[in-house]
């Protein structure tokens, strides 16, 4: 049978459109306008619902009864069943929600009252009847906060765990806040790393480009990694590079590449730095009778000149220039060729390519600065120059055969902290709190990546504006103040009463009426906020903010983990101010000048006799670039080919900012200083 024109179709669907609308009978009569007295009425219950929500409730009911026929009524129902829930009447809530419902099933309020069904019967276990409901639901029509709940019930209900992914997924899509992103991400993670390959291949399929897809690619890697399948890790792995990451997962992208390199070379891990107590049982790199000439570049004027004078101060001193001042030392003969850079690229382009003319000059030390690194690095590559740039930027040396750096870098701070608490202090579960700025959310990504890294997990996260001074939201937030129901809402007032009563008891009876506030459970025999279910607390700050920091972490009974610091916290104020609050703390330097490190003592020693002042950090990285270009001038590695191959394969050498190693890249990997407070002393734990 020959089918129907295009034309001759359309006129049957017209015709039975149609029909339709003549069978269906009257139907309920399209709503009149609302009409000013109703809508007064209306507004003046909705204004009561913080101040007196009886009286709203009241109002709301006989609103409803004057004009049941009002387009309000719908909006009028959905606020009382809302004033139900918050009295902790859900039977009362359930009636009102069905009702709009069952009067307007197809009506704009219809899906937002089945939302508050699905939550009711999610709170109550009901958790199929909870995802049907949602199954009726138009999400699109909520708006992104009623969105974001209904996606959250979706994702707590689901029995299969690809679908709870799916759903945490588009919840993450629609969350604004950054801190309630992270900890859907902690979940997103925690399901991933439990799916096994058939499961993490369907999720992959399902969720397509979107985030979290970088994520299930490099958990699909690494599980063909431990089945042997370097191929299809590869390949995953190449695919996660293409596509968007969440913040925080590049580490985690790099990590399996290497793993996936060091599989193909058919190596374990990469090798281990030693301890600054094993390196010092070893006999120190010579650079006594070293000669030659060394290049250097820093930013003597301008606006970044301290730094470079502190920076020269190192370098210096390690090529003996005022050893002549100290008796019985061994000192080398190293000339050192000195120029500005003024902290300006070109200039440090120039006076890198001025260097390289002089046929003596064996390697240059320095810049410091990002863009005179830059700049000072694609020249050195161009005059096949060794040049030993004292930055933290690792893109400075990738692809530059000639160009090594050698400060440390936050990532190799991160790692040290993180390896020493999780295997020596066995520590697996983890929080941050943190400054909304780019400095703390970019240790937040390397802390959180070492963590996983090494097995552990993240299981809280908090932030704060940089320039606050007092912390109880954030820490109230961290330990779960934030998320009370009523019921224990109402649990916590009794035990705050608790407490207030006990300040006015005597001593004896006021010790039993606190054990038994903090014993109080909810209904369910959950514990009470503060809950701190982590073993350590990373706080990426400055000294001067952690001492604001930690007595109101104690304030508000944030007690038993053990607070963690980058080099920020070194210090002497530190506890000096903080006391017995960061007692236990664990933190990294740079440098540390009390070290008992006996290489490290002599440096300190020596540069206090030499320029009577303790020296900076920058100095000692600078000290330490210098001297690996003078090890190899007194191993008689004078000509530049010869220093850059030697420089190439220092392995464990004994920095006084670090235990160093250099990479194939020309980046120097380092093991920083790991210091500890104890018994109110900032002591040197490795």
């Amino acid at each position: 049978m020959r089918g129907r024109s295009p034309r001759r179709a359309r006129a049957a669907w017209v015709a039975a459109l149609v029909l339709c609308a003549a069978c269906a009978g009257p139907g309920r009569p399209e709503q009149a306008p609302v009409t000013e007295p109703e809508r007064r009425a209306y507004e003046a219950a909705r204004s009561l619902e913080v101040s007196d929500p009886g009286s709203a409730e009241r109002q709301l009911e006989e609103f409803i009864r004057s004009w049941p026929d009002s387009a309000l009524v719908p909006n009028a129902a959905i606020r009382l069943g809302n004033l139900a829930r918050a009295r902790d009447d859900d039977d009362a809530a359930l009636r009102w929600f069905r009702r709009t419902v069952r009067e307007q099933p197809r009506g704009s309020r219809a899906d937002v009252a089945r939302l508050r069904i699905a939550e009711i019967e999610f709170e109550r276990g009901r958790l199929e009847e909870a995802t049907q409901t949602l199954g009726q639901v138009r999400l699109a029509r909520l708006d992104q906060a009623d969105q974001r709940s209904a996606y959250r019930v979706l994702a707590s209900a689901a029995p299969d765990p690809v679908a709870k992914l799916r759903w945490l997924a588009r919840l993450r899509v629609s969350e604004p806040d950054e801190d309630a992103v992270s900890f859907i991400d902690v979940e997103i993670d925690d399901l991933i790393a439990g799916l096994d390959a058939p499961n993490v291949d369907r999720a992959i399929q399902q969720i397509g480009r979107e985030i979290p897809i970088v994520r299930l690619l490099l958990r699909r890697a690494n599980l063909a990694l431990d089945d042997g399948d370097i191929d299809a890790a590869e390949k995953a792995w190449k695919r996660a590079a293409k596509l968007p990451r969440a913040a925080g997962t590049d580490r985690a992208w790099r990590q399996t590449g290497e793993r996936i390199e060091l599989a193909r070379a058919g190596h374990g891990a990469p090798l281990e730095l030693p301890s600054f107590a094993e390196v010092a049982q070893r006999p120190m790199p010579p650079t006594a009778k070293a000669g030659g000439a060394l290049g250097v570049v820093l930013p003597l004027s301008g606006s970044f000149s301290r730094f470079g004078e502190e920076s020269l101060e190192g370098i210096l001193l390690a090529a003996g220039v005022f050893d002549e001042l100290l008796d019985n030392r061994a000192r080398a003969n190293v000339r050192l060729v000195i120029r500005d850079s003024a902290g300006r690229p070109e200039r440090a382009a120039e006076a890198v390519r001025e260097l390289a003319e002089d046929e003596t000059v064996s390697a240059i030390i320095g810049p410091l600065l990002k863009g005179e690194c830059e700049a000072a690095a694609a020249a050195a590559e161009s005059v096949a120059v060794p040049l030993i740039a004292i930055t933290a930027r690792a893109e400075v040396a990738q692809g530059r055969p000639q160009v090594f750096r050698v400060r440390t870098q936050p990532s190799q701070e991160i790692e040290a902290l993180v390896n020493y608490v999780t295997q020596e202090a066995g520590a697996t579960r983890f929080a941050i709190l943190y400054p909304r700025d780019a400095y703390g959310r970019g240790l937040r990504a390397l802390f959180w990546d070492a963590v996983e890294a090494r097995g552990g997990h993240i299981v809280g996260i908090a932030s704060y504006e940089p320039d606050v001074t007092d912390f109880a939201e954030p820490i109230r937030r961290l330990v779960g103040f934030d998320l009370l129901d009523s019921s224990q809402k109402r649990a916590l007032g009794d035990r705050e009463d608790m407490l207030r009563r006990a300040r006015r008891l005597p001593p004896d009876e006021a010790i039993t009426l606190r054990e038994e506030a903090r014993a109080l459970t909810t209904e369910d025999g959950e514990p009470l906020p503060p809950i701190v279910d982590f073993d350590a607390l990373f706080i990426p700050e400055s000294y001067e903010k952690v001492v604001l920091i930690a007595p109101q972490l104690a304030f508000h009974e944030v007690v038993g983990a053990r607070l963690l610091g980058t080099s920020g916290w070194n210090d002497p104020e530190l506890v000096r101010i903080a006391q017995h609050h960061v007692e236990g703390a664990l933190f990294t330097s740079q440098y540390y000048a009390d070290s008992p490190v006996p290489f490290v003592k002599d440096f300190g020693e020596r540069f206090r006799a030499t320029f009577d002042e303790e020296p900076a950090a920058l100095a000692a990285q600078a000290y330490d670039a210098a001297n690996l270009a003078i090890v190899q001038l007194a191993r008689g590695r004078v000509s530049r080919e010869e220093l850059r191959e030697g420089v190439l394969a220092i392995r464990a050498y004994p920095g006084v900012s670090g235990v160093l190693r250099m990479s194939a890249d020309g980046n120097a990997h380092k093991r920083p200083f790991l210091l500890g407070v104890e018994h109110g002393h900032v002591t040197q734990i490795d």
